[in-house]
């Protein structure tokens, strides 16, 4: 199965967003879901944010979306998903890889690649066996969990925000960061990827100068 991986040009980010706009609406939750004219605007003025895709021929079959924090030394995987009829054939496998080595090319001395994901339920259902199979496909790819940080994503359609792990793929030996260094991130991503402003209570002041990764 021969598959292309494309970093997009600008000027035509739009155009192949519209032919991914589907997999996008389909493959979250509506929670978790941004307005796609939130993420248009983007692709079309902020050069920071870029658009990967994955083809087979002329057919789309995935998208990732990643943010370039070059001030912070790190990258923000926004969202990744791949056509439902092309699951389960090491399809993401690859746009990850392809994606985290983009990475290391746009954000200057990176880090690593940081991104959000919900977290396990009690509750015993498909929907927990789905989230259980992401969080083990990032883990298998080197994915480390913020200790101790309860992420909550911005609910941009009036809900509860959710709370989700805040992970990390490093691209060093990296055991922990800053605890300042972490709420800076966090801070840059609500602002330019929600455009929310960090509420400054969540931080914990109790918690250690540094963030192991777990």
């Amino acid at each position: 199965m021969s598959m292309d991986f494309v970093e997009v040009e600008r000027a035509k980010s739009l155009a192949y967003f519209k032919q991914v706009e589907e997999i996008y609406l389909a493959s979250f939750p509506v929670s978790q879901i941004r307005p796609t004219k939130m993420i248009t605007r983007m692709l079309e003025f902020d050069s920071n944010y870029h658009l990967f895709v994955v083809k087979q021929h002329d057919f789309l079959v995935g998208f990732s979306l990643l943010y370039a924090f070059n001030e912070l030394n790190i990258a923000f995987l926004d969202f990744m998903a791949i056509d439902k009829r092309y699951r389960g054939r090491s399809v993401g496998s690859d746009l990850f890889k392809y994606t985290l080595n983009a990475s290391r090319h746009l954000v200057r001395n990176s880090l690593g690649v940081i991104f959000e994901i919900q977290r396990e339920s009690p509750r015993r259902h498909d929907k927990e066996e789905f989230r259980q199979r992401r969080i083990n496909f990032y883990r298998r790819h080197g994915a480390k969990a913020f200790e101790n940080i309860h992420y909550l994503l911005p609910d941009l359609h009036g809900g509860k925000p959710e709370d989700m792990y805040l992970m990390m793929v490093p691209n060093r030996e990296i055991t922990s960061l800053e605890k300042r260094l972490v709420f800076r991130i966090i801070s840059k991503i609500y602002l330019t990827i929600y455009h929310f402003c960090y509420d400054s209570d969540l931080t914990v002041d109790h918690l250690p100068p540094r963030i192991r990764l777990i």
